[in-house]
């Protein structure tokens, strides 16, 4: 379950930057939540840092909001990306739907893939 804390956005040491930090589920229940503290983060700064090392469930309405949340960012000029370790079960569903390859995003300046090519 989504903890309400972990939905705020929290200034980082850099002001043009926040952290949104995810605990427990990150599914269909939890994408209205999710999708407004992602907007929120997006509104309030240049770029976003998504914590999901916290994440025990994630299906593929999260993995949708998350990729949505990255290129939102990509179209307005700013920074998406992910902090620490991305947790097991969003490496298996990543894995599961064949996004295990390196490649460029066409929606996000030909930069890596945060799926396709982004962290391990």
């Amino acid at each position: 379950m989504m903890e309400r804390k972990t939905c705020d956005p929290k200034r980082t040491a850099d002001a043009s930057a926040r952290t949104l930090a995810i605990d427990g589920a990150l599914t269909i229940e939890r994408s209205g939540e999710f999708r407004q503290a992602i907007m929120d983060a997006l509104a309030g700064a240049r770029q976003v840092v998504l914590d999901v090392t916290q994440v025990q469930e994630i299906d593929i309405p999260g993995l949708q909001l998350i990729c949505s949340a990255c290129k939102t960012a990509a179209a307005a000029g700013k920074v998406f990306t992910f902090a620490g370790h991305l947790p097991a079960c969003l490496l298996e569903l990543k894995d599961g739907i064949g996004a295990c390859q390196n490649s460029p995003c066409s929606h996000n300046g030909n930069s890596s893939c945060i799926w396709f090519g982004g962290m391990k």
